[in-house]
């Protein structure tokens, strides 16, 4: 799509959810994007800034409906918002049948609408019809359509690799528990060592921080392995351009759980197509059982890690050395300070990896494992 981040101001329709973990689009957008925010929506936090309610460093407001969005951002003469982000997702990716009303009122205010939801905005005519009359773009984020056709319609081929490349996968104990937030700050890490790094986003957040990437949830089954290999193809041929010869460290984004009902075949796929050469383990603290599955207990965390080295060596080519998990990426957000040192503390010694919140304390001790592991 012709959107460039940085000119894009951005109203947020996070409506009853901004902060909770539907709202995470949002979230990892203000967190991570180069979108500059004017507002979010959402009445039951009005009043309030981001960065009073999430800690976030974005003063901007919350507000309680789009008139006041426009009002604000007339009356502070900042910068004018030129689209509406839809900055929530629900279980499904469906809509909420309000938020149409809202739309239209956007398209006819002059913004362009992102939606990273399952319901594609182009399918319905009437909203089709209000942006081409105000000559403005519905960009659907997870349609595979959008960054070309038939982009995605390969099987997972195995070109062999340079030996001069890492691919390194966030694999997950659940769905929602920090798989892309790692990633991204192994990226910010090594990018900050001086290294070679590059980012694979593989759901519709990560593709708004970074430009690119797979929608991988709405790829065709049998391509799905294909379209993560594509992407990673791609990028090292970025990062050779840039810097040929150099080790190429490449972090991939994690979607859902080998043992969530729901999610499993996008995260065996993810394993398949990246055929990662290391994994980081990821998890929330507290959870015990499957997200929206409450009679499904989540196995333990040895279980989770002879798994997933299991899954990613039964695909992966003999003369090559087996992936294993390097550390463990912890989620504590919902712990006091003291609660979460603890608890990593606790974590570090029943796994023996290094364990700690990449968000809280950044990522060096993971990238510092990963300096120390042998890849070959």
């Amino acid at each position: 799509m012709n959107f460039v981040p940085e000119q894009t101001p951005l109203i947020i329709l996070s409506e009853g959810c901004f902060g909770e973990s539907t709202s995470k689009l949002a979230l990892g957008v203000i967190r991570y994007g180069r979108w500059p925010i004017a507002a979010v929506i959402d009445s039951s936090h009005a009043g309030q800034s981001i960065k009073q309610l999430t800690g976030l460093n974005c003063n901007s407001p919350i507000v309680p409906h789009l008139k006041a969005a426009l009002d604000h951002c007339e009356l502070h003469e900042g910068l004018p918002p030129k689209a509406l982000l839809l900055g929530t997702a629900p279980p499904g990716g469906q809509i909420p049948p309000e938020w149409i009303a809202i739309i239209k009122k956007a398209l006819e205010a002059g913004l362009h609408i992102i939606n990273g939801l399952h319901f594609f905005l182009h399918e319905n005519p009437d909203l089709v019809a209000l942006a081409k009359q105000h000559n403005l773009q519905l960009w659907d984020v997870r349609d595979p359509e959008c960054y070309g056709k038939n982009r995605f319609k390969t099987i997972a081929l195995r070109p062999e690799r340079p030996k001069n490349v890492r691919v390194i996968t966030m694999v997950g104990t659940d769905c929602s528990v920090g798989k892309m937030h790692t990633a991204l700050e192994l990226h910010k890490m090594a990018l900050q060592a001086g290294a070679s790094s590059g980012f694979i986003a593989t759901g519709q957040t990560g593709i708004l921080i970074m430009g690119r990437g797979v929608p991988l949830d709405r790829v065709i089954g049998d391509f799905m392995a294909g379209a993560i290999e594509l992407c990673i193809q791609e990028e090292i041929g970025r990062l050779e351009a840039k810097r040929p010869g150099d080790t190429h460290w490449i972090f991939v984004e994690g979607q859902g759980s080998l043992v969530h009902p729901a999610y499993s075949g996008v995260t065996l796929s993810l394993l398949h197509g990246s055929n990662p050469d290391a994994l980081i383990l990821c998890h929330k603290s507290g959870m015990r059982t499957v997200r929206h599955y409450p009679n499904l207990p989540l196995p333990s965390i040895p279980q989770f890690v002879s798994l997933y080295e299991l899954i990613a060596a039964s695909s992966r080519e003999p003369h090559l050395p087996k992936a294993r998990i390097i550390g463990f990426a912890v989620n504590t957000s919902e712990l006091k300070t003291s609660q979460a040192m603890a608890y990593l503390e606790k974590c570090q010694k029943t796994t023996g990896l290094c364990s700690i919140d990449p968000v809280r304390q950044g990522a060096k001790s993971l990238w510092s494992a990963l300096q120390k592991h042998k890849f070959s």
